[in-house]
């Protein structure tokens, strides 16, 4: 599992790594199945969810297909395969998602990453993203890993519950924006020096934001793809700017809160 902590080891086996009680009971929770898990009883036998998660896992142990790959283990094992300092009583490796394109909606709201690089950041962004009824997220090609083990934990099981889209070129970032019914004049990015106010959008459309790497701003390529607009959020007293993370937030559950209106009057 060690290898799982880095690109090429994921890449390899197909796998990523899964670390603590709550987003291994998620992952399951949301139907996915363990490729392969150590885990420790004694400590996962400490809180009530953790008792929880281990009978999940006795069960499955039961059977044939999962008992040579769901291994009780010691905490120095745990430690071993683990990416934290303080492993909770599991770490469990699942099988890189392949996600279909989500259908279903004639006014989609999508998200694209810009060359996000902090790995708290995505997560966080994809963590959001879920939360305000976005349909997709697709990442640029310089993205961090999708499943670094600390984009996986800042994400809370998001990984697990909606599509996302690595590794994708800006070409085929916009054929899919357009396949998706997004028109160029609806695509939006949020940078510092934005002069459209990001609640002067009308979100209630099919519309797609595009947030940007945190250290250099918005790509050429993001830039001229973002025919809607550059969005900023006006800042109050010395702040200059939010971090990639916040300012996905704050934008997205502005979109949520317009397109809630909509629902609700129809």
């Amino acid at each position: 599992m060690q290898a799982l902590a880095f690109p090429k080891g994921r890449r390899e086996q197909g796998r990523f790594l899964v670390e603590g009680v709550r987003l291994v009971s998620d992952a399951l929770r949301a139907g996915w199945m363990p490729e392969s898990a150590l885990f420790n009883r004694e400590l996962l036998s400490r809180a009530i969810q953790g008792e929880q998660l281990l009978r999940q896992l006795e069960t499955l142990r039961a059977q044939d297909k999962y008992h040579q790959a769901l291994i009780p283990a010691s905490e120095r094992a745990l430690a071993a395969a683990s990416d934290t300092t303080h492993p909770q009583g599991v770490v469990a490796s699942f099988k890189l998602p392949a996600w279909e394109w989500p259908g279903g909606t004639e006014r989609p709201l999508l998200l694209v990453c810009d060359d996000v690089q902090d790995p708290g950041n995505l997560g966080t962004i994809l963590r959001s993203a879920e939360a305000a009824g976005v349909q997709a997220v697709l990442l640029t090609t310089n993205c961090v890993d999708i499943y670094n083990p600390k984009v996986v934990r800042a994400g809370m099981g998001a990984h697990f519950r909606f599509p996302t889209f690595p590794d994708m070129s800006w070409e085929r970032v916009r054929a899919t924006l357009h396949d998706a019914g997004v028109r160029p004049e609806r695509v939006f990015a949020a940078d510092a020096g934005g002069v459209l106010h990001y609640d002067q959008v009308d979100w209630k459309q099919a519309s797609t934001l595009i947030i940007s790497n945190e250290a250099h701003g918005l790509s050429a390529q993001g830039r001229q793809t973002a025919h809607g607009g550059i969005l900023s959020i006006p800042m109050l007293g010395g702040t200059e700017s939010l971090n990639s993370a916040m300012a996905a937030t704050v934008i997205l559950f502005e979109a949520a809160r317009q397109r809630r209106v909509v629902d609700s009057e129809n």
